[in-house]
């Protein structure tokens, strides 16, 4: 019973240290907290066409909301299919989300889908590790950055959970493993490189003894942002 309430108390202080969220707070707040968080995980890669603070908070804002919109889209878009179209249309309200992203923050930077997959997909994520589960687990997308191109597709001994697969997009327009030099930076994606490598983990997950994409992609980044502190 004491762990419990020390287990409970840590994860208290944990979610308030990292998101800011309170016990207090409804689910509308944990949602816009996980996407202003969220932001921080893609802002140093946008590009903006002005320097106004005032501006790019307003932008940012306008987001966030339309992120917090968007989870309830995708939950009810979920419980109103059937099993076998969960995934078909879960994918398809996610990209016209991350498309409505790309158009509104395009009116003050040069706004990619590989940007904006990342904050939907990190808040997707954060929720997710907040609330302990979701509707959305099974079919949730993996958050896209290097060290997921390494975990994908790297054939380094020392990385464990690495897929080893040619299918990471590079410069020249081609697929194959990773390379820091040759392989397309995730924030340059269009969504036709980014739901094919989608797709392309999710077959490997699926003849794996994990039950969803985001259980591995947890272990895997973990694992490769330690191997990168040696």
């Amino acid at each position: 019973m004491l762990f419990r309430s020390v287990k409970i108390m840590v994860l208290e202080f944990l979610k308030y240290a990292y998101f800011n969220i309170t016990k207090g707070d409804s689910m509308n707040d944990i949602l816009s907290k996980c996407a202003n968080k969220a932001y921080m995980d893609l802002c140093r890669t946008i590009r903006f066409r002005t320097d106004d603070g005032n501006i790019k908070a307003e932008y940012k804002t306008k987001i966030c909301d339309k992120l917090v919109q968007g989870y309830d889209v995708l939950c009810n878009a979920v419980n109103a299919c059937s099993d076998e179209e969960k995934q078909k249309i879960f994918d398809r309200e996610h990209n016209r989300i991350c498309k409505k992203i790309v158009e509104i923050y395009s009116e003050i930077s040069g706004f990619t889908y590989g940007q904006a997959q990342k904050w939907l997909n990190m808040m997707l994520k954060y929720v997710l590790l907040i609330e302990g589960d979701s509707v959305l687990k099974s079919y949730l997308h993996i958050p896209i950055d290097s060290y997921i191109m390494q975990a994908v597709g790297s054939d380094n001994p020392k990385l464990n959970y690495c897929l080893k697969l040619e299918c990471v997009p590079q410069k020249d327009g081609t697929l194959g493993k990773y390379s820091e030099s040759s392989s397309k930076p995730w924030s340059k994606w269009s969504y036709e490189e980014y739901i094919a490598f989608q797709n392309c983990i999710r077959k490997a997950i699926s003849e794996s003894s994990y039950s969803s994409p985001i259980e591995w992609e947890n272990q895997a980044w973990i694992e490769v942002a330690e191997y990168r502190k040696q």
